[in-house]
């Protein structure tokens, strides 16, 4: 397993990735949502274990804000 995969297994991984993603995607295209960068990373996520690592940005979202 990657470094990088393995960030995205915790909790706070995925969201540390999630916002330096968000960052570098806004870089290049500023419209590029929250949601868009999430999906992109449920789905990476999803091809190395075959399971989102969240049912949906929502549930992502409340998990993210809690912290």
């Amino acid at each position: 397993m990657t470094l990088y995969i393995h960030r995205l297994v915790t909790d706070e991984g995925f969201v540390r990735e999630f916002w330096r993603r968000l960052h570098e995607m806004r870089l290049k295209d500023p419209s590029v949502t929250q949601e868009q960068v999430f999906e992109l990373l449920n789905e990476e996520y999803r091809e190395v274990f075959g399971e989102d690592r969240y049912k949906s940005f929502d549930a992502f979202r409340k998990r993210r804000d809690k912290r």
